[in-house]
C-alpha cells in the first residue's frame, strides 16, 4: 500500500513537471512569434516611455517590405529627437548642443530581437518563462509572458503582445525584487497594409540637428572615462592583451571582444552575455608616461543602466550594462590585469603613432 502511494506520488510529480514544461514551452513559442512579428510587421502608433522620473511620448512608424526593415521614432514631448533605422543602420538626430542620454530608443522590439527557440533553451538555466494572462493595451487584447530571473544577477522582463498580430505592445523591465525599472507601451496603434517612404523622412531641419550613431552604453562609458579616447580604425590582434576574468556571474561569458590602439593608449571592448542580458566592459591601457590622472572608484545608475569604473595603475576599467549594480561591480572587480600590460600599452600606442 505504501509503495503504491509512493508510486502514485512520483507519477503525480512527474505529470506536474511535464505540465509545467509544456506550459513554459508554449509561452516560449509565443515569445518567439512576437519577436518575429516585431520585425516583420507594419505598425504605427503612439508609444509612452516611463522610467525613474521620466515620462516621454514617441510616435513610432515601422515597416517591413521586400525583406527590408525601416523604422522611425520621433519624440512628441521635450526636445526634438528622431531615430531612423534601416535594417542594421541606426541614426540618431539630436539637437546640436545636446549629448546622447542614457536611455534606449523607444521601440516595441526591445530585447525580443534576440529571441529564438535556441536562445530560449540557452537561457532556461537562468530565466523562467511563464504566462501572465491577458490584458487590454491600446484597445487591443494582449497575451502577457514573463521572463523571470532565477537569481539576483539579472533583471526580468514582461512582454505583452497583441493577440491578433503578435506585435509586442508593452514591455517592462523588472528588478529581481519585483520593482518596475522601465516600461514602454502603446496608447494608440494601427497595422496598415503599406506605409509610404515619405513616412521615414526626417522632419527636423538639418541645421538644427547633429547625427550620432553612438549608443547609450558608449555615452556612459565616455562619461566615466578620464578623457575621451580617440580610437584608431586599425584593429589590434594580440592574445596577450585580452582581458581575463577570475570570476563571472553565473551564465555570463565573453561573446565579443575588440582591441584598438591610438596615441592615447589601447582600448579593449569586451561584451559579456548570459544569452539575454548584455554587459560592456571597456579597458583602457594608457602609456606609462601618460599624464592622465587615474579616476577614483565610481558606481552610478542611469535609469535601468548601471555603470562602474575603477583604475589600477595605468589601466582604467569601465563596466556598463542593464543588469543589477552588484552584477556590474562583480564583473569589474574580477577583471584580471594582464602580465606586462603597461609595457604593451606603450608598445601599441607607439605603433599607432608610427602608423600615422
Amino acid at each position: 500500500m505504501k509503495r503504491g502511494l509512493a508510486y502514485a506520488g512520483l507519477a503525480l510529480g512527474l505529470c506536474l513537471n511535464l505540465s509545467a514544461q509544456a506550459a513554459e514551452g508554449q509561452a516560449g513559442d509565443w515569445l518567439v512569434k512576437a519577436a518575429a512579428a516585431a520585425r516583420a510587421s507594419n505598425y504605427e502608433g503612439v508609444l509612452v516611455y516611463r522610467g525613474d522620473d521620466v515620462l516621454e511620448t514617441f510616435r513610432v512608424t515601422h515597416r517591413f517590405a521586400d525583406g527590408s526593415e525601416r523604422e522611425r521614432i520621433q519624440s512628441m514631448t521635450g526636445e526634438v529627437r528622431e531615430v531612423l533605422k534601416q535594417n542594421d543602420k541606426l541614426t540618431c538626430l539630436l539637437p546640436r548642443d545636446r549629448q546622447l542620454t542614457a536611455r534606449r530608443a523607444a521601440s516595441p522590439k526591445g530585447l525580443l530581437l534576440s529571441l529564438s527557440p535556441e536562445r530560449l533553451q540557452q537561457i532556461s538555466a537562468y530565466y523562467e518563462v511563464k504566462e501572465l494572462g491577458e490584458a487590454r493595451i491600446a484597445g487591443r487584447k494582449c497575451r502577457g509572458i514573463a521572463i523571470a530571473p532565477r537569481d539576483e544577477f539579472r533583471y526580468g522582463y514582461e512582454v505583452w503582445a497583441d493577440r491578433e498580430s503578435a506585435v509586442p505592445l508593452k514591455l517592462s523591465l523588472v528588478a529581481p525584487d519585483g520593482r518596475l525599472l522601465e516600461q514602454m507601451f502603446f496608447t494608440e496603434v494601427s497595422f496598415p497594409q503599406s506605409i509610404p517612404d515619405a513616412a521615414f523622412r526626417a522632419v527636423t531641419p538639418e541645421e538644427q540637428v547633429r547625427e550620432s550613431t553612438e549608443t547609450a552604453v558608449d555615452a556612459i562609458a565616455q562619461a566615466h572615462a578620464s578623457e575621451p579616447v580617440a580610437i584608431d580604425e586599425t584593429e589590434v590582434v594580440d592574445d596577450r592583451e585580452h582581458a581575463k576574468f577570475s570570476k563571472l556571474p553565473p551564465g555570463f561569458r565573453v561573446v565579443r571582444r575588440r582591441v584598438q590602439a591610438s596615441p592615447a593608449g589601447v582600448r579593449e571592448h569586451v561584451v559579456l552575455s548570459d544569452g539575454l542580458s548584455a554587459v560592456s566592459v571597456y579597458r583602457v591601457l594608457r602609456p606609462t608616461n601618460s599624464e592622465i590622472q587615474p579616476t577614483a572608484q565610481r558606481l552610478d545608475r542611469m535609469g535601468p543602466l548601471n555603470a562602474y569604473s575603477r583604475s589600477a595603475g595605468d589601466v582604467q576599467v569601465t563596466v556598463v550594462g542593464e543588469v543589477p549594480r552588484h552584477t556590474i561591480k562583480m564583473i569589474g572587480d574580477n577583471l584580471e590585469a594582464a602580465q606586462g600590460q603597461q609595457d604593451l600599452g606603450s608598445k601599441f600606442a607607439a605603433e599607432a603613432i608610427d602608423a600615422r
